[in-house]
């Protein structure tokens, strides 16, 4: 080796540690394999260890990897792109998966740790066929390895000098959220390789029976929960650090992990069709594989640059290859396996009624499919377009919505009428008593909307804008009915519960739960989805306002010239109170301090703020302040500012209910926990109180661990303390987006309509010019305005604004002069062409179709059964009725 060739022990050993662990994982492919074939236990038993060792080479080498990071070994170039010295040793660390090559090795860190556990905790319970899951779970691994050792190595040295120090992480990474969203989500898709790889073990041993059922629903739980949690912190970190007001921009890279979260849920649902009726075995494993499939075509969405995202890691024509290798590998595999064994998974499908639990169920499966495949198909329409006729085109945030949100609502609809419904079949008085309550939640509540809130009567488009329904009020109904059928439940269990064991109200209702977990935790889930729902219909009515102060109080006097510092937006006023400049080592930042009163009190103090990163030169953040309300979030950007004459531009956003989204999650995520509660603690907690006092303090330790956090999540939402260190202007951050958000604003309805349709054609992050806050949207809003302003020869104003045709003309004309000018439907938010929904809604509504064809036929093979079936009178009370229906339709739901 030259002397003057840079070396780095922590390269060399994390190099070898990756061959290493390529070769092991090569041996447990062959191993697994052979030995389940050949029925030998000693090639499975090595297998089985062959996995465990890799587990802990790939642990080697992340450690390794880490090290380098807080030791800042620059010689390694992954480690010098995505980190420096002045920053925190906590960002040090998450720069491991920051980057491309880092985050595949981090999936492989991952996954090697959730298939130790799991193989762990099954290889006994399948021993015929745990050499074909560890050789299929060990194939996913060559494939990654091969990515990292031959494509995408971390630990590549430089040739020459290595800098002195690294380029730093991107700012936008830089933040809390990103410490814990996505390892969440790698974790969500890495989850999905167990079951996958449990289905393609049974598959290929002919083993497929309910066991491996058992093994694959839990860890397709586990898939869920951190898939619920990686999407959920993205939508908190997009709220807090991209400065636009809102949590989810149907990005590809949201969708990436949306899409698989809608088949894991479907498979969560199906897979107890399967338990109960013995049906559905076929489908369940085809959502497995699909899942899978989704979380390596979603990885291959994000790695290989065939969308445009600003989460993506750039284009990489290279690795596209690889993964579309891989995927139809994966398809070939898995689809040849199910034909194989397509003899083994029939089962006879028979309902006994369109109207019973197993048929909402199956409806619940093909909507939350189609609602993947809708995503996907959006998601994918502008690279689609591009490779068939070179035009590439756009789809907002708005056209998204228009279609999936009558999906989200059907979804919504079956999440409160589903438990209502009997196994089999429902007798119209069952239906009548199990609905009863929650219809009349549902009336009660959009009665009193329409009478305390009619603002809530207002219609939004779906599908096309010649169909509009009063979206907020059906969604706020179907949440008030989702609540009352799950209070209802609980409260019909519980009061059973406390008839049987004479227990108080609390702990039959904590007995309810332990012993149906999994019911009741589903419950649970579907009252936290409610939750979120009410949360997702506040984005109807946000409002925002751009304002620009040209000195703030500090500066004026009293009187006349102290109200120019002030203005009135809503129920609020806000005081621009100062512009403080501040710097250290690693960024400079200019915080505005801005008071908000409300009804002549005073709320909080805020500090929205720009970050200027030295390492990272025209990729300043923009830091929000956002101050917590039950009722709306009071939302407060620094979108410019002038250091010499100290004038800021302010844009304030009023997000109603946006609390109740992360609340929702919240009892999404308890629900989930209960589910996976395993049985050695529920026996722990079923012992005898040893006192009232005890029992008291335990409800308290759980009181408090929910309250706090609750309180912490709020507490995360504040607005950050102003800085300390003052410094004199011009210290690194010119006066560069001064004012360019209230430029140009509309004038009148067309106007803004034309304004929120066009997208911006900068970088920005999927918006439209109405909102952008950088100069390219201050000049397409002055093209629009001088547009729609054009006056003919005779000085009249070629386009009639005071008609609806004439508005709607104007529109229409607008948006065609920015087609041509700037050379396709890239610019618009909307694709102009009906395939973009029509296709997707074919499917959907087709798909539908035939589930009633099929179903009527299901149904027509138990009308034999059902023929038999009379209905005899009730008797005795509704509670014993209740009893007896939880005691014989769940007592194996467990």
């Amino acid at each position: 080796m030259n002397a003057s060739t840079p070396f780095s022990p922590i390269a060399l050993v994390g190099t070898i540690a990756l061959l290493s662990a390529y070769g092991v994982a090569a041996w447990c492919v062959a191993a697994g394999i052979a030995g389940n074939a050949r029925k030998s236990r000693r090639l499975i038993n090595s297998s089985v260890y062959g996995l465990y060792g890799f587990a802990a080479l790939i642990g080697l080498a992340s450690a390794l990897m880490i090290y380098a990071f807080v030791t800042h070994d620059f010689t390694i170039k992954y480690v010098a792109s995505v980190s420096d010295t002045t920053m925190d040793t906590t960002y040090k660390v998450t720069s491991f998966w920051g980057g491309l090559d880092g985050s595949l090795l981090f999936w492989v860190l991952v996954l090697s740790m959730f298939s130790t556990v799991a193989i762990v905790v099954n290889h006994r319970r399948h021993r015929d066929m745990i050499g074909f899951v560890v050789a299929t779970i060990m194939v996913v691994q060559v494939f990654f390895l091969s990515l990292l050792i031959f494509t995408k190595n971390p630990f590549t040295t430089f040739l020459t000098t290595p800098p002195v120090d690294g380029q730093g992480l991107n700012p936008l990474l830089q933040n809390y959220w990103m410490v814990i969203h996505p390892p969440s989500l790698y974790t969500g898709f890495v989850a999905a390789t167990i079951p996958f790889a449990f289905g393609i073990g049974a598959l290929a041993s002919g083993r497929l029976d309910d066991l491996w059922l058992g093994s694959v629903r839990v860890w397709m739980l586990i898939c869920f929960g951190f898939l619920s949690l990686g999407l959920i912190l993205g939508g908190r970190w997009a709220y807090e650090e991209l400065g636009w007001g809102g949590y989810w921009a149907w990005d590809p890279v949201e969708n990436a992990g949306l899409m698989p979260w809608f088949t894991a849920t479907a498979f969560l649902h199906s897979a107890i069709i399967q338990e109960q009726r013995g049906m559905m075995k076929r489908w369940n494993l085809v959502l497995v594989i699909v899942t899978f499939f989704l979380t390596i075509f979603g990885t291959f969405m994000t790695r290989s640059g065939i969308v445009q995202s600003v989460h993506a890691f750039g284009e990489d024509n290279v690795l596209a290859l690889q993964f579309v290798a891989f995927l139809a590998v994966i398809l070939v595999v898995s689809l040849g396996l199910l034909v194989y064994r397509s003899n083994k998974l029939s089962s006879k499908m028979q309902f006994d009624s369109f109207i019973s639990r197993e048929f909402a169920f199956l409806l619940n499966n093909w909507i939350l499919l189609g609602c993947a495949f809708v995503v996907m198909f959006l998601t994918m329409l502008p690279t689609i377009s591009e490779a068939l006729d070179g035009s590439r085109m756009s789809v907002g945030i708005e056209y998204f919505n228009k279609i999936m949100t009558p999906l989200g609502l059907v979804l919504l609809f079956l999440a409160g009428a589903a438990p209502l419904l009997a196994w089999r079949k429902t007798t119209r008085e069952r239906l009548t008593a199990q609905f009863r309550f929650p219809l009349a939640t549902l009336a009660v509540a959009m009665v009193a909307l329409v009478i305390c809130f009619p603002q809530t009567t207002h219609r939004s488009a779906i599908f096309s804008e010649s169909l509009q329904l009063p979206i907020s009020l059906i969604n706020f109904g179907l949440c008030a009915f989702v609540i009352g059928s799950i209070s209802q439940e609980f409260w019909r269990g519980m009061i059973v519960r406390r008839r049987q064991t004479g227990s108080d109200p609390v702990t039959s209702l904590l007995g309810l739960i332990l012993s149906k977990r999994r019911k009741y935790g589903g419950y649970i889930i579907h009252l936290g989805v409610a939750v979120m729902f009410f949360g997702f219909a506040g984005k109807a009515y946000e409002r925002m306002v751009d304002k620009t102060i040209e000195k703030p109080a500090a500066m004026l006097g009293q009187g006349q010239d102290a109200a120019k510092a002030r203005f009135g937006f809503g129920e609020y006023e806000f005081i621009y109170e100062r512009l403080i400049h501040t710097s250290d080592d690693h960024k400079d930042a200019v915080t505005a301090e801005v008071s908000i009163w409300r009804h002549g009190q005073k709320i909080e103090t805020v500090y929205p703020a720009k970050w200027d990163y030295h390492k990272a030169e025209g990729q300043g953040t923009t830091e929000v302040a956002i101050t917590v309300q039950p009722g709306e979030d009071v939302y407060v950007v620094l979108t410019g500012y002038d250091l010499e004459s100290n004038l800021a531009n302010l844009r304030i956003y009023l997000n109603p209910l946006i609390l109740w989204v992360w609340c929702g999650f919240l009892i999404l995520a308890f629900g989930t926990l209960v589910c996976l509660i395993p049985q050695f603690v529920v026996d722990r907690l079923s012992r005898r109180w040893m006192s009232p006092l005890g029992r008291a303090g335990e409800i308290a330790v759980i009181f408090l661990v929910v309250v706090g956090v609750l309180a912490g999540l709020a507490g995360q939402a504040a607005a950050a303390a102003p800085p300390a260190e003052h410094v004199q202007a011009g210290m690194g951050m010119g006066a560069d987006g001064t004012g360019y958000a209230a430029m140009n604003r509309p004038g009148n309805g067309t106007e803004e309509r034309a304004m929120k349709e066009l997208l911006c054609v900068c970088s920005c992050k999927r918006e439209s010019i109405f909102e952008c806050k950088c100069a390219t949207a201050a000049k397409l809003r002055r093209q629009i305005m001088d547009y729609l302003g054009q006056v003919n020869e005779k000085g009249q104003p070629m386009f009639d604004l005071k008609s609806a045709d004439g508005r709607d003309l104007a529109y229409e004309s607008v948006l065609e002069y920015f087609v041509k000018t700037y050379g396709g439907e890239q610019v618009l938010a909307t694709p102009r062409t009906s395939f973009s929904w029509l296709l997707p809604s074919l499917a959907v509504v087709g798909g539908l179709g035939l589930l009633v064809v099929a179903g009527r036929r299901w149904v027509g093979r138990g009308s034999a059964v059902a023929a038999t079936a009379t209905a005899s009178p009730v008797v005795g009370s509704e509670d014993d009725v209740y009893a007896d229906k939880l005691d014989d339709e769940l007592a194996d739901t467990d």
